[in-house]
């Protein structure tokens, strides 16, 4: 596929057997004129060798990465080895290190990298955005996030294929104030409780911004389903009903609570924002389009990730 070309996006998948893959991005993909899924991949018998035969194609543009993460760096690289564009799973890579040499071979090579991060590309999300960047809270103090769920030990999260519940979900929870502040973290904390193999299976924490706006938040693979994102400013607080994310494909509501304790609420429409992820890509191939989470923005969580694992392990829990 040509840059510009206006065709849809041929897409191969490396691990079709993924649940999110199943549930979320083909349902995507099928929706949206914009692609056509024509190659899918599992492994074999153990064999990683239908995902080298996939790359081998030369009817497929892009490929997307639903790998548990430890497979993340070596199938980019291949991907963009054999000429293809990349939208892979969160995280994008384990470490800053890798996702700095993941982000230089895309460059290399003139390929679009991107990290499968859905939530700006749902309507509610951009609005928060835009809200909070208008002041519609006056001057933002704070940023609360919580994504925790009940997971199964079993699972490759709980090892060192998933490597824990910050990896796993601390992106809903992180990247919001980082998109808001736009700059990275400052100082972090964090504690940690780990299972026998060293990984996280929670972790709460702190994140300073800079010019007195912080972060907290709370995930885990322990505790009952929440989803929470609540904003605070020195003229208000931003909440969302229900889960925050992805957003809903029917219309939903921000409420503003004001310092008078009067609600405001914000209308807001409904979408798909794993059709909108999946379009935006098109559009940056096409050359149409900058990522709304793109190398800037990766990289910066990539170092934030670091930072908290490191402050997690740390004595006084500090970084």
């Amino acid at each position: 596929m040509d840059n510009h070309s206006s065709a849809p996006v041929r897409w191969g998948v490396i691990g079709a057997t993924s649940r999110i893959y199943r549930k979320a991005l083909e349902p995507a993909l099928v929706a949206s004129e914009q692609h056509v899924i024509v190659a899918e991949a599992s492994r074999a018998d153990g064999s990683e060798q239908p995902y080298a035969d996939l790359l081998s194609r030369r009817d497929v543009d892009a490929v997307y990465i639903p790998l548990p993460n430890s497979g993340h760096k070596r199938w980019i690289l291949a991907s963009l080895e054999a000429g293809k564009h990349v939208l892979c799973e969160k995280p994008l890579t384990m470490s800053t290190a890798d996702t700095l040499e993941v982000f230089d071979a895309a460059d290399a090579v003139d390929r679009v990298l991107i990290e499968a991060y859905m939530w700006p590309h749902h309507p509610r999300a951009r609005r928060i955005l835009q809200l909070v960047a208008d002041g519609a809270v006056g001057d933002l103090t704070t940023v609360r996030g919580v994504f925790t769920y009940v997971g199964d030990p079993a699972d490759h999260r709980f090892d060192e294929r998933g490597a824990g519940a910050l990896f796993d979900v601390g992106i809903y929870c992180l990247a919001p104030p980082m998109l808001m502040v736009g700059r990275d973290h400052v100082a972090v904390a964090a504690v940690a409780q780990r299972n026998d193999v060293g990984v996280d299976v929670a972790m709460t924490g702190l994140v300073d911004w800079g010019r007195g706006i912080s972060t907290t938040f709370d995930v885990s693979f322990q505790a009952p389903p929440r989803r929470v994102l609540e904003i605070t400013g020195t003229e208000g607080v931003i909440t969302v009903p229900g889960w925050h994310a992805p957003g809903p494909e029917t219309p939903s509501q921000i409420l503003i609570q004001r310092r008078d304790d009067s609600i405001e609420t914000v209308d807001v429409e409904g979408s798909s924002a794993f059709v909108g992820m999946v379009d935006q890509f098109a559009a940056v191939v096409r050359g149409e389009a900058t990522a709304v989470f793109g190398r800037t923005e990766s990289e910066r969580l990539a170092r934030l990730i670091d930072a908290l694992h490191a402050a997690s392990v740390a004595p006084g829990g500090v970084h």
